[in-house]
């Protein structure tokens, strides 16, 4: 019998729609500075053009913003700014001011890429305070991922595949834990061309969190979504 060598590698997220572009890679820098300065700039241009605040002071949502190759940027629409349209409107209107965006660098290349970036607009108003970012104000989830890549691994019985040729074969899964605490939106994004073999990861996943329920992620004492993108690798 072969030995396969699987690795588990998590990834934390927050998901985007625009599938059609890459993410912006997490160890680059989308604005110049950093999150600080972007959040800093975003509060002095809300004051300097007079912007006002949203009626709903616990609006959040996740801007998905197209950093293109020119060092500009353009907010598009997703679920979450349909449902926060005030925020939305004001990131749109400040966004075309903002003018230190870093296009991403892929092999060497620079590169159209998704950025998300988290708005709690009523903390860019008034309640602005020096070096503020949004993990100032989160909650992590109480997911444990070290436990859950070991419960995860158990399940993975490897005994009934037989593969051809050496190489890695590759597969990526995609889950959230809601704002209930609960699975969700389970998908796989990166097919390992293997129909029986996809399956059998998921139903692995499904069944390691079936039942089962997590504090959700909270900016303030708003729950929210937290995404979790899950490559692996397995060495044949």
């Amino acid at each position: 019998m072969r030995k396969y060598l699987l690795f588990f590698c998590f990834v934390s997220a927050f998901c985007n729609a625009q599938n059609q572009y890459p993410f912006f890679p997490k160890d680059q820098h989308c604005y110049l500075g950093s999150f600080p300065a972007f959040y800093k700039d975003f509060h002095q241009i809300l004051n300097e053009n007079k912007l006002k605040p949203c009626e709903n002071k616990k609006e959040f949502f996740t801007a998905s913003v197209l950093i293109k190759t020119d060092n500009t940027a353009e907010i598009l629409e997703n679920k979450t700014s349909q449902e926060n349209k005030c925020s939305f409107e004001l990131s749109k209107e400040v966004m075309k001011h903002m003018d230190k965006w870093i296009p991403a660098k892929i092999d060497g290349k620079e590169t159209a890429t998704i950025a998300r970036i988290l708005i709690y607009m009523d903390d860019l108003f008034e309640n602005y305070k020096n070096g503020y970012t949004i993990k100032n104000v989160m909650t992590k989830s109480d997911f444990d991922v070290q436990e859950f890549r070991s419960e995860v691994v158990k399940k993975v019985d490897m005994d009934d595949f037989t593969f051809k040729g050496k190489g890695n074969l590759k597969i990526k899964t995609k889950f959230a834990i809601n704002e209930q605490g609960e699975l969700d939106e389970l998908e796989m994004i990166e097919s390992s061309g293997l129909k029986e073999f996809d399956e059998m990861i998921l139903r692995a996943i499904k069944r390691t969190l079936k039942n089962r329920k997590w504090t959700p992620a909270k900016i303030h004492d708003v729950p929210i979504k937290s995404t979790f993108i899950l490559p692996f690798s397995i060495k044949i």
